[in-house]
């Protein structure tokens, strides 16, 4: 579905220490699957509205139902986005006949309960992150896919960016020289956050900040090791909400072998950014945008307004100060909807979902040793 091809470029001198050129250029020729697949989606919060209008219906599939926990709130939701179908349950979604997949765009604490069901009733599933409160959890939910002959994928936008999968390609490559470092920071300032939100809930959201901005920051360390298990991690809970408990600002280590490592900081507390490093002995590799590219994003008030960017970018320097600029060609093409395309080629079996699935397992063993870590004072503690 992306094909890819390296094409050297003039290079470009700006001012001051910075050097911007296009050196590896990847051009994106985006592929419409074989088929077109009807969709359902379970809850009704702002992240659904995004993946429904930029991912699923951008890649040429069609939102045909939405449940929720009640008749109002699934005919209001149904009504902003043009989707023929309310239900005032999740169970009514899928028992429709005519839903192929369902988007689980539910609190973590409600996950393993319906992508289950969901399984069962032999629907392709593609559910928000993290997948379930434990690692046992996410196990219990591939193989009930399994058993049940459906595809299961975690919502993960930024794994589906071919700007990603060169990085990795890059540190197999040895560009960067050997990699022994990587660092990433992604944050928002959510303190007017109200206490009663779902991302202050325990009870829904079991590790906080952890499972969610920290699920991104652990996937890339975890994507640049090649999913490599961590010998051992150590995790600190810096702040708590001063009401719930919820873990807001959580920061994190996990030691590989050969003296490597990824480190994190996660917070709900701090100004908006998703900084990156990876580090090798010949090259540092920097991104400013790791997850979200800042140019692609939406503005939640007006998500069909939304246009793509041509290109996204990273850094390379090989000199203390002096950095080039490379790019990934993009063509407007986002990365919600390269995922939706993935979950597709799947059900059309010209992907594997499985190894994507084991990917999620290992995020979680890997989430579960850093929160039990934090409970024990930040003592080490190895992946199970």
């Amino acid at each position: 579905m992306i094909e890819t091809k390296t094409i050297t470029k003039t290079t470009t001198v700006v001012s001051g220490n910075t050097k911007t050129t296009t050196i590896v250029k990847t051009t994106v020729t985006t592929k419409n699957n074989t088929r077109s697949m009807k969709f359902g989606v379970l809850g009704t919060g702002g992240i659904a509205g995004k993946v429904l209008t930029v991912g699923i219906r951008r890649a040429g599939h069609t939102v045909l139902a939405v449940g929720s926990r009640s008749q109002g709130s699934a005919d209001a939701f149904a009504a902003k986005f043009a989707i023929t179908k309310a239900y005032g349950t999740y169970q009514g979604v899928l028992d429709d006949p005519e839903i192929e997949a369902v988007y689980i765009a539910l609190p973590s604490g409600l996950h393993k309960e319906w992508a289950l069901k969901a399984a069962a009733a032999k629907k392709h599933i593609l559910c928000e992150k993290p997948v379930a409160p434990y690692t046992a959890d996410v196990i219990e939910i591939v193989e009930a896919c399994k058993a049940n002959n459906v595809v299961f994928l975690d919502g993960t936008f930024f794994k589906h960016h071919p700007r990603n999968k060169l990085i990795r390609d890059m540190v197999v490559a040895g560009d960067l020289g050997d990699v022994t470092s990587v660092f990433s920071q992604f944050s928002c300032d959510a303190r007017g956050m109200a206490a009663d939100a779902i991302r202050h809930q325990p009870a829904m959201e079991r590790t906080g900040v952890l499972g969610d901005m920290g699920w991104y920051t652990v996937r890339f360390g975890l994507h640049v090791y090649g999913y490599e298990v961590p010998e051992k991690v150590i995790g600190t809970i810096v702040k708590r909400h001063p009401e719930t408990g919820a873990a807001t600002h959580f920061i994190g280590q996990l030691h590989f072998s050969q003296n490597r490592v990824a480190l994190f900081d996660a917070s709900f507390a701090q100004a908006d950014t998703q900084l990156t490093h990876v580090s090798g002995t010949k090259a540092i590799l920097a991104l400013d945008d790791t997850f979200v590219p800042w140019k692609g994003l939406i503005n939640m008030k007006d998500i069909d307004s939304f246009v793509g960017p041509q290109q996204d970018t990273y850094k390379i320097s090989t000199q203390a100060g002096v950095w080039e600029e490379k790019s990934v060609q993009m063509n407007g093409v986002v990365e919600e909807v390269l995922m939706i395309q993935d979950l597709v080629s799947c059900v059309e079996g010209t992907k594997d979902w499985k190894e994507w699935a084991e990917e999620s397992i290992v995020i979680h063993r890997v989430l579960d040793a850093l929160w039990e870590s934090a409970e024990k004072g930040s003592f080490p503690v190895e992946v199970k």
